[in-house]
């Protein structure tokens, strides 16, 4: 009875241990698969973003920044903008560059431009990180408002229908604040072949006030959706035939557009607008005879309805502070 008592023991002795191993090994395999879990907590998301910071390479960099800045403290709802913008190409950048260096990396103060920034400790709520402290939500949102008021955008654009058409084009757009922008264009195709009767030549020069809709706390100024109210003028020669030809006195249009830009990469942005309203001008008619030109007739014309068409080419310039 004793023997088979003690040999009872033995059994539990001999398989005590061996399930202690077991038991571990099944720890450390969740804790394996909790480390592989790219889930990032509050104060990991104040790190993320001065990694952003620094990382030049990071895809639309400036909407992630203001997708961290905009939604600090809802980070299930970041995280989920940070999937949808531009099919997801940042947050997938995120995951295999920026996610895995939280916690393995020490980050230098001097290395990362917003390490040494430093905030009262009343102002709350705080995110505090080992390399310093990250400048709160609420308050950084302030702050690039007011940076982003006094900054003045200039954007060079060209009109690729008109460089379709032969006119060489220009046109210079600044930001007034958030919501509204100044742009003027200059055209001047002035093509002239008296040998063989061509003459091909205008000037013309407008002005346009732009009124950008949408969430401008989204977006970047110069971006997206606009509505405009726009006059030109200017003075015209057409002489396509060596039978006729129409001169231009003056001609003026002014009416209202509706546009959509948007930033390709960089500095670099695409924009497509359309004007309606109304263009009046006062013309002579000619025909060319022996070298020179005999006027026929001559009149008013008024017309009502697609006046200017774009799709431009941007690129975008920052100015002042």
């Amino acid at each position: 009875m004793v023997n088979r008592i003690n040999i009872v023991i033995l059994i539990m002795l001999f398989f005590l241990p061996v399930g202690r191993v077991f038991a571990r090994a099944d720890t450390l395999k969740v804790v394996s698969n909790a480390v592989r879990e790219p889930v990032m907590v509050p104060s990991e998301w104040g790190e993320v973003y001065r990694w952003v910071i620094a990382d030049e390479n990071v895809p639309d960099k400036e909407e992630v920044l203001m997708l961290i800045r905009y939604h600090y403290g809802s980070f299930d709802r970041l995280a989920e903008l940070l999937r949808y913008l531009n099919g997801g190409k940042a947050y997938t950048y995120l995951l295999q560059f920026v996610f895995p260096r939280i916690g393995r990396y020490t980050i230098k103060p001097e290395e990362l431009p917003v390490a040494a920034m430093r905030v009262p400790e009343r102002i709350l709520p705080m995110a505090y990180i080992d390399a310093g402290v990250l400048v709160p939500a609420v308050l950084m949102e302030k702050e690039g408002r007011a940076d982003s008021s006094r900054r003045v955008i200039v954007a060079l654009k060209n009109n690729i229908l008109y460089d379709l058409a032969l006119a060489p084009n220009i046109e210079v757009e600044l930001s007034i604040g958030k919501r509204w922008s100044l742009n003027t264009e200059y055209k001047c195709p002035w093509w002239l072949n008296s040998r063989h009767d061509f003459c091909y030549q205008l000037l013309s020069g407008g002005m346009e006030a732009r009124y950008w809709l949408c969430d401008r706390k989204m977006r970047d100024r110069l971006t997206g959706h606009f509505l405009g109210i726009y006059t030109e003028g200017g003075v015209y020669d057409f002489q396509l035939k060596k039978e006729n030809g129409i001169r231009g006195r003056y001609y003026t249009a002014s009416g209202l557009t509706y546009g959509y830009a948007r930033r390709l990469t960089g500095h670099l942005a695409i924009e497509c607008s359309l004007g309606i309203g109304c263009l009046a001008t006062g013309y002579r008619k000619y025909t060319s005879y022996k070298g020179d030109l005999v006027w026929t007739n001559g009149g008013h014309y008024h017309f009502i309805g697609p006046t200017k068409a774009k799709v431009s080419l941007v690129w975008r310039i920052t100015a002042g502070q």
